[in-house]
């Protein structure tokens, strides 16, 4: 539990002011647009749609790769640490699906004082379950290349449709070049698809990192 508490604090916190950050970012980069040009799409909905799932990657990653370490080296197991972490993604997923939901709210304001046009957004679930599996596959693949070295390369065609089943329920979350727009095959099925995704990282973390041996990072 202290384990829990202490990571849920800082990176939780730590994340939710690189948020507010890019936030304002954002807006200062629409209104220098709009002196140029009409505003006809949401800068927050590429930040959400396509670099926020990135930003929880690396924070799955930066969890196994650095704090598991730390904690087994002040006398943590890693099933305990494993329960804290997985507790902690599911936390550090809604807190941010809830400030991206704010932010288009705020944003939808300004937009609206300001009649410019936005596209449209995915709905704070469909934030909520992509969010979470990208920061699980994170854990997962910082789990396999930190316990099979190069051989954790294998880990990527697994990671990859997990997360991008993640994508159906988010419109716009191919535009930019990372992953194109997937059909909508699983129709109203999709979030219990994602639910799936991130038990099948959350597992293969669990498979991997309960018995691997681990080096305390000096840097």
């Amino acid at each position: 539990m202290r384990i829990f508490r202490r990571m849920t604090a800082s990176l939780t916190l730590f994340s939710a002011m690189i948020a507010a950050g890019v936030f304002a970012f954002v807006l200062v980069v629409t209104f220098v647009v709009s002196a140029f040009r009409g505003i006809e799409i949401s800068g927050w909905n590429v930040v959400t749609s396509q670099v926020a799932r990135w930003f929880l990657f690396w924070v799955g990653i930066y969890v196994i790769h650095n704090l598991l370490p730390v904690a087994v080296a002040h006398g943590r197991t890693r099933r305990e640490f494993l329960i804290a972490a997985s507790g902690f993604s599911v936390v550090l997923a809604f807190v941010m699906a809830l400030i991206g939901w704010l932010g288009f709210v705020v944003e939808g304001g300004i937009y609206s004082l300001m009649d410019w046009r936005a596209d449209e957004h995915g709905s704070p679930v469909a934030y909520f379950l992509m969010f979470l599996v990208w920061c699980a596959v994170g854990m997962f693949c910082a789990a396999a290349f930190d316990r099979f070295g190069a051989g954790g390369v294998f880990s990527i065609p697994i990671g990859l449709p997990l997360v991008a089943v993640t994508t159906t329920g988010i419109p716009g979350s191919g535009e930019l070049p990372f992953i194109p727009d997937l059909p909508v095959l699983f129709g109203s099925g999709w979030h219990v698809v994602s639910v799936a995704a991130f038990l099948v990282a959350l597992a293969g973390t669990w498979a991997i990192a309960r018995d691997m041996p681990v080096r305390l990072r000096t840097t």
